[in-house]
């Protein structure tokens, strides 16, 4: 099995508290850290900067797909940024992610 943060950005702390919270009470991450960001962007053909708080979700690479699908259908955003890499590090720490999102 393979572990995986998913990086997810959002409009604000009301948004992104209530897309960590969906997806750690129903299993589909172990954790998700919040910070504050400041971003700059092309959005439909104007380059754009704006605040946002952005999501670190620990969880396994098979969980990406419901992750996705959850967070696209309570998102405000018409296009969230939703990506993921491969993480590695202490056995205990990924055995609790995998005992996490396995229930």
């Amino acid at each position: 099995m393979e572990f995986i943060i998913v990086y997810i950005t959002t409009s604000g702390t009301v948004e992104a508290r209530n897309i960590a919270s969906e997806l750690v009470s129903r299993g589909l991450v172990a954790c998700v850290n919040m910070y504050p960001i400041r971003s700059v962007f092309m959005w439909e053909g104007e380059a754009n900067e704006d605040d946002e708080v952005v999501l670190f979700a620990k969880t396994t690479k098979n969980k990406f797909e419901p992750v996705r699908e959850l967070v696209r259908s309570i998102h405000s955003y018409e296009l969230p940024a939703i990506v993921s890499w491969d993480i590695e590090g202490d056995s205990e720490f990924l055995e609790w992610i995998r005992t996490s999102v396995s229930h």
